[in-house]
Formats: structure tokens, C-alpha cells, sequence
């Protein structure tokens, strides 16, 4: 059996919280920890996905969330266990924590079975801010988590948001704001993502805004990240996407596959996969994504469920992989509880450009022939470049690229919209 679909990278969603920020819409539940049955389901659905034999070397895995540093530590060894056959040689394992959830036994579980990337969530080292949002943790539990992730020897990145509520948007605000940053960077982490605050219709922060109980300023936000980016930069690190910034050779890898367009799979409740299509030479045809359903106890009952459910579509996989097409592994798919989505070439190519463009080397005029049969049009780009938001990059054989430059790329999303 020929696989014409290439898995490299494997996102883990674990949807429970200590509690819920006021700002994040992301999908997550409060919880105190993790069931042994929700663990056992998300294993099951990657069973399922190695059924197919989708599943052979790993270079990216992500535990997302929601907070991964719930689940306990034999909970972890049970995932990796059953993961770490797959993982190719340096392969990239990445695993979020919040800092009140940190402890030395956790970093310990996460080195032995092969996690070699701890994300953590600091957002802010100014207690007002963190209780105006609804953090669990204090600065006190950010400093303490920080000091035994430097102690335990991993790789260490950290998350910030910029312009959050709970002080004044003044300079004494933004000093504050760089003394967190610059005291984060003391601690050498290899990678930092740094996000102006987004207030999403919806979340608790937003109704709180608009309620006028909340004094918050878009335009403030943006321009105290523009600080934070300047400070980052001034300190070594390299903003090779828009919110991401690190040293050279510290990027992101399992990110960095999403924004290349490489196929992953999504496993949990409210995890997310994209699957491309490419022919043998290369070039896509079409793709499948998919969100698994955000109705955990679904989720559980059918990963975990009798003869009915997952065995019968297990018992299908073979009879229809002897013989394997893109159209029967899309109806397979279908078969999951979920919501999903089949992209067309058309809608393929504009996401090339449009998260290709979200980092700093930009899209290649050769390799989007290369993908999609056709040149990029220089008449849709160079209006772009005369106004100074991006860069022409000349290629070989005729080709051209393009990058965003650093002023263009606070304009992103107002490109993006023209784009469409």
C-alpha cells in the first residue's frame, strides 16, 4: 500500500483548566484533573490513526491546551509510552504548563519519556494584571516554576500578552511590562511567543470592556507590544513569525509545520488536524481538516465504546486500505465525531500565502508553482510593496516571493483581508 499523505506532526488537546482567563476563547473547561477514561480515548483515536497507517515517524508532538500540566504524572507516561515508538530521531516534543501546576515531579515524568520542550503561560509578572484576568497563578508561582524549569535542564519557552487590563495603559504601565519581559529573558528561554491582547466577542473580558467596567484601549495594546518586540530583538531573539520570536535555529518546529502546510493529526476533544493531498509529483489536489467534537463525554464514549463504534470502523480500515484512495480515507474520516471541512486547490493556495506570509522568509514564487501549477500574480502583491509592507524576492528561473516587512506585518490581517 502506497500512503500518499506524509504525517509529521501530532497535536494533543487536553480541554480542562484550573479555571478559565477572562480573555481566552480557546475551547477549555474548569477541572481540578484529568479521567483516566478521557486519557484512554485520546489514546484510542491514535490507534486508530496508526490503524490507518498514517503513523510512522513523528517529528513534532504538542500538548496543548486548556492546561496539559493536569494530567498526572502516570497519565503522561501512558501517553509517551505509547507515542515514543513513533518519535523520529530528535524529534521536537513540546508540553504547555501553566506555573501553578509545575512541580519538580512533572519536569521529572516529562525528561524521562522524552518531552525535551516545556511551554509555560506567564502572560504577566504583575499581580494586579493576572487577577484582573483571572490567572490562577501569582508572579510569586511564575518565579517559583521558573526557577525549577531552569533547575530541571529542559528546553524552556514561555508565552506574554501585551496591553492586558488591570493597570492603566501609561508608561509606567509598559516599564512594568519590559521589567517582566527582561526578567523572563534572564532565564535564557529559547523561544517566546508575544501577543497583543485580542478581546474576542464572546469571552468574559469582552462583555466586561464593553460594559465600561473594564478601561482598555486597542491602539495602547499594539503599541506596547511594539515595545516588547523592539526589547525581544534588542535581546537576541528573532521575530520569524508574527507573535513568535527566538534565537536562530530555535524556532518553533511543530508550529512551523502548520505554517509550511505539512499534514497533522489532532487528537482530544477540540483537537484539530489538517490532512493535504498531493499527487505523486508533488502537487496538491485538495485537503480534509477536521476539529474533533467539543462534547467531551462524546468524545470518551466513542474512542472508548463497544463493537458498534470504533471496532467496526477499525474493521472497515482494512477492508478499504488494501486498496487505498484519498475519497474512501475522507469517508473514513467523516466517520469520527467531529466537524470537518474539505479544502479545494483554490482555497489551498490563498492559505499558502496567507500563513506563509506570517513569517519572516515569506512564500516562494517557485514553490507555490511547484504546489498549485500556477505563478503568483505580481500585480496582486506589488501595490503591497510600493507602500513599503513587503519585499520582492527574486528566485531563480523568473520566480519571485515575497516577505513581509517589519512595518508590514502590524498590517497583516488588513493585507490579508485585501488578499481575499
Amino acid at each position: 500500500m502506497k500512503n500518499i499523505i506524509s504525517i509529521s506532526s501530532l497535536y494533543i488537546h487536553i480541554p480542562y483548566c484550573g479555571s478559565k482567563c477572562s480573555y481566552c476563547d480557546f475551547f477549555s473547561f474548569p477541572a481540578v484533573g484529568v479521567s483516566d477514561q478521557y486519557v484512554q480515548a485520546v489514546l484510542n483515536q491514535f490507534n486508530w490513526f496508526v490503524s490507518l497507517g498514517l503513523v510512522q515517524k513523528l517529528e513534532t508532538v504538542y500538548f496543548g491546551g486548556g492546561t496539559p500540566s493536569l494530567l498526572s504524572c502516570e497519565q503522561i507516561a501512558k501517553i509517551m509510552e505509547r507515542i515514543q515508538i513513533f518519535l523520529a530521531d530528535k524529534a521536537e516534543v513540546t508540553f504547555e504548563v501553566n506555573p501553578e501546576s509545575v512541580t519538580e515531579n512533572l519536569l521529572e515524568t516529562a525528561k524521562i519519556f522524552g518531552i525535551n520542550r516545556i511551554s509555560m503561560g506567564i502572560q504577566s509578572l504583575n499581580d494586579d494584571v493576572l487577577s484582573c484576568v483571572g490567572r490562577c497563578c501569582t508572579a510569586t508561582k511564575a518565579r517559583h516554576a521558573l526557577a525549577l524549569i531552569a533547575k530541571s535542564g529542559l528546553t524552556f519557552c514561555t508565552d506574554f500578552i501585551a496591553g492586558l487590563p488591570g493597570q492603566e495603559l501609561t508608561e509606567e504601565a509598559n516599564q512594568d511590562f519590559l521589567a517582566s519581559l527582561q526578567e523572563v529573558v534572564s532565564y535564557k528561554p529559547y523561544h517566546i511567543s508575544m501577543y497583543s491582547l485580542t478581546v474576542v466577542e464572546g469571552t468574559k473580558l469582552y462583555h466586561q470592556i464593553e460594559g465600561g467596567k473594564l478601561p482598555w484601549e486597542a491602539d495602547e495594546a499594539d503599541k506596547q507590544w511594539i515595545l516588547g518586540r523592539d526589547f525581544l530583538e534588542a535581546a537576541g531573539y528573532i521575530q520569524y513569525e508574527v507573535s513568535n520570536f527566538a534565537p536562530p535555529g530555535q524556532e518553533s518546529r511543530h508550529n512551523s509545520a502548520y505554517w509550511k502546510q505539512n499534514s497533522y493529526l489532532g487528537l482530544g476533544a477540540g483537537g484539530a488536524g489538517s490532512l493535504y493531498h498531493q499527487n505523486n509529483l508533488g502537487v496538491f489536489r485538495d485537503g480534509f481538516r477536521y476539529t474533533n467534537t467539543t462534547n467531551i463525554q462524546q468524545y470518551i464514549d466513542f474512542w472508548n465504546g463497544p463493537s458498534s463504534s470504533v471496532a467496526e470502523q477499525i474493521h472497515l480500515n482494512h477492508t478499504v486500505i488494501q486498496d487505498w484512495n484519498w475519497k474512501k480515507f475522507v469517508e473514513l474520516l467523516q466517520a469520527m465525531p467531529c466537524e470537518w471541512e474539505q479544502l479545494d486547490q483554490d482555497t489551498l493556495a490563498f492559505e499558502y500565502v496567507m500563513l506563509g506570509l506570517r513569517m519572516k522568509k515569506g512564500i516562494s514564487g517557485f514553490e507555490y508553482y511547484h504546489r498549485f501549477g500556477k505563478k503568483l500574480e505580481a500585480a496582486t502583491f506589488d501595490g503591497f510593496v510600493q507602500q513599503g509592507w513587503m519585499k520582492k524576492l527574486e528566485e531563480d528561473d523568473g520566480f519571485c516571493g515575497y516577505s513581509m516587512t517589519k512595518e508590514g506585518l502590524l498590517f497583516l490581517n488588513k493585507i490579508l483581508e485585501e488578499l481575499l
